[in-house]
Parts: structure tokens; C-alpha cells; sequence
């Protein structure tokens, strides 16, 4: 409605049309309006709402306004409910959690119910998942009234830190899979060395000369030779 008012086409909306304005003047505005509207809409919206080619822009005003504008009990019952009732699902994302909560309160403000500020703030923070629960616990026992703006900016510093320890935590788990891969190596080679200085070490049997094993005992090889 404000952006017809600014366009100057509200009047194919009420007719309230100046006595001077002429039939050539009263189709522009009408198709302005129609314009304006249809290019507000969202695809989906223009779809469901838009009927014919031929429609002016009043008719698909009233259409809009059923659809989104109906002040019955029954839809002020529905949204309040959905207001107190939309809990945050395991593995939601906060923006997208808090896009559609602040859906619902333009719904419930398009149909002319108000809330404070304290009842939006607490129906956001009570319908949260468990790692924003100290949030709740903090503002509970605060001395001032909570705000919604309050509750957005801990909840979105509350993000930014878990996104940050989450993120120290994978480089972490990387330095010590990397460290023990290392440790790995070196103990293998550490091995590999001490098998290496236990054989310049050992005792032959057979000479009982240091530096080789019985089997490579060049005297032992020097006798199987004189006796074949």
C-alpha cells in the first residue's frame, strides 16, 4: 500500500479518483498500479493470487488481501500458535531459524495483533535448541526487561563463538592425527636402528667373534667347504 501511495496509483485501489482526472489519466494509473503489484510479488504469490490477464488492479488487491490480510479468529488463533509452538530443529541453522520466526511476526502484525517486546523475546528464546539454553538462563535473571534486538545480537555472538570453537577444534583434531602419524615414523625408524646395532653387536656362536651371526660365520662357510 505505501509503495502505491508513493507511485501515485493508490487511487485504483479506493477509486477515490480527483473530479478532474480523465479516463486516459484514470487507465494509466490503473495499469501502473497493476504493475506495481504484480512486480512486488514473489512467482509463487503472482500464481495463486492472479487469475486472468484481463484483471485490474483492485481485484487483485482484494485477492491479496484475502489471502494475507484475513483478520478471522480463526488465522489469529493459527499464528499465535505458531508463534509459541515453532521449536528449533536439531541441525537448523540460526539465521534460518530466526528468518522464519520473524515471518510469523509480520503475519501476526499484518493481522493487527501486537506483542510486546518481553513476549517475542521470551517465545524465541524459550522454543530454542539445547546449546543456546545458556542464553535463557542468563536473561532470566536479569534485573531489566529482555528486548527482541537483545536476544538476536546474544544469540548471533553465541553463533559466531561456537562456529569459531567448532572450527579450532577440526585444526586441533589435524595437528594430532598429523603428530601421531610423525611419531609413527619415527618409531619405525627407531626400531629399524636398534635392529641394526643389536647385529654389529651380537656374538657369533660358532667363532665367538662380535660383528655377525653364526649362519654369515665366514670360518663355519671356510669348514662346510673343506669338507665337501
Amino acid at each position: 500500500m505505501a509503495l502505491l501511495q508513493m507511485e501515485g496509483s493508490i487511487h485504483a485501489i479506493d477509486g477515490k479518483y480527483p473530479n478532474n482526472t480523465s479516463d486516459f489519466d484514470k487507465e494509466k494509473i490503473e495499469g501502473d498500479a497493476l504493475s506495481v503489484i504484480q512486480l512486488s510479488l514473489a512467482p509463487n504469490v503472482l500464481c495463486e493470487v492472479s487469475t486472468s490477464t484481463d484483471e485490474t488492479a483492485k481485484e487483485l488487491w482484494k485477492r491479496l488481501k484475502g489471502l494475507y490480510q484475513d483478520r478471522s479468529v480463526t488465522t489469529r488463533m493459527l499464528l499465535q500458535r505458531r508463534l509459541h509452538t515453532f521449536k528449533m530443529d536439531l541441525g537448523t541453522l540460526l539465521q534460518d531459524h530466526l528468518d522464519v520466526f520473524n515471518k510469523i511476526v509480520m503475519d501476526l502484525q499484518t493481522t493487527g495483533i501486537k506483542k510486546d517486546e518481553e513476549t517475542l523475546a521470551c517465545a524465541l528464546l524459550f522454543l530454542l535448541t539445547s546449546k543456546y539454553h545458556d542464553i535463557e538462563n542468563s536473561m532470566m535473571y536479569s534485573k531489566e526487561p529482555i528486548t527482541l534486538e537483545q536476544v538476536w545480537q546474544a544469540l548471533n555472538s553465541c553463533d559466531v563463538w561456537m562456529h569459531f570453537e567448532r572450527d579450532k577444534g577440526d585444526e586441533a583434531s589435524e595437528l594430532f592425527v598429523s603428530g601421531r602419524t610423525s611419531q609413527q615414523g619415527r618409531s619405525k625408524s627407531k626400531y629399524r636402528s636398534k635392529s641394526h646395532v643389536n647385529k654389529k653387536n651380537a656374538e657369533c656362536w660358532g667363532c665367538h667373534k662380535k660383528g655377525h651371526f653364526e649362519r654369515d660365520c665366514p670360518m663355519s662357510k671356510s669348514k662346510e667347504k673343506a669338507s665337501a
